[in-house]
């Protein structure tokens, strides 16, 4: 809600186009009640709303990966049929530091433990999370400064769910200094040095190749062999 309220100022002041996309992921009796809610607050503000629904059964396991999925889906789906390239989504500093955490226990690499960059490419679709360095408490503020109701997804509070788990321990992980600011600034720089690798081996994959006249590529094994081993450490 409120990344739709803050993207519509700095939209208009530049002559651009908005429009707000809610996924109704149809896992809950009152999702397409709420999505309808949410939708009635934006136009009421000026803004276009569409509300996207997930069909199909509901997942037999794994429930919010595949919720996840489904919405990306959606998202990108819309926007490739109307020819938008920019897609902004609504994830904010605890989000950022969440992932970070889910990420370290299922034993991911930099690019896990990166977390969710602020710039990237999805089917075609560029993705911004212009929030990620921003509070939720924060965001809560500015909608009740603005006078604007929100829905809390009540989702939120499932403890079937990993993320819900952790996010309940984040009182505790922050009295021992794990807090979110410096959660999300750790994969902030974890973004970086990911940055820089993917850099390195894009460097050595060009030095490495060589296009023959026929058409084929031939890569150096020699050169590939003698890379750092810090470039196999991304995954």
């Amino acid at each position: 809600m409120v990344l739709c309220l803050l993207a519509k100022d700095w939209v208009e002041t530049r002559q651009g186009r908005l429009t707000a996309l809610i996924v109704d992921h149809a896992l809950r009796p009152d999702s397409a009640r709420e999505a309808r809610q949410v939708a009635a607050w934006l136009r009421r503000r000026g803004l276009s709303a569409v509300v996207l629904r997930r069909e199909g059964p509901r997942p037999a396991a794994d429930v919010q990966a595949a919720a996840r999925a489904a919405r990306y889906r959606l998202l990108t789906q819309w926007c490739r049929n109307r020819g938008v390239l920019h897609l902004l989504l609504a994830h904010h500093r605890e989000d950022q530091a969440e992932t970070l955490l889910l990420r370290l226990a299922r034993g991911s690499g930099l690019n896990g433990l990166a977390a969710m960059p602020a710039i990237a490419e999805l089917d075609g679709v560029r993705l911004l999370r212009p929030l990620l360095g921003v509070p939720k408490a924060r965001l809560k503020r500015t909608l009740e400064a603005l006078g604007q109701p929100w829905i809390e997804d009540p989702s939120n509070q499932e403890p079937a769910y990993a993320r819900v788990r952790l996010r309940r321990l984040s009182p505790m992980l922050a009295a021992e200094g794990l807090t979110a600011a410096r959660l999300a600034a750790t994969a902030e720089r974890l973004g970086l040095a990911r940055a820089a690798l993917d850099r390195a081996t894009a460097e050595l994959l060009a030095g490495a190749a060589a296009l023959r006249p026929e058409g084929y590529l031939v890569l150096g094994l020699e050169a590939l062999a003698a890379a750092p081993v810090e470039l196999s450490l991304l995954q």
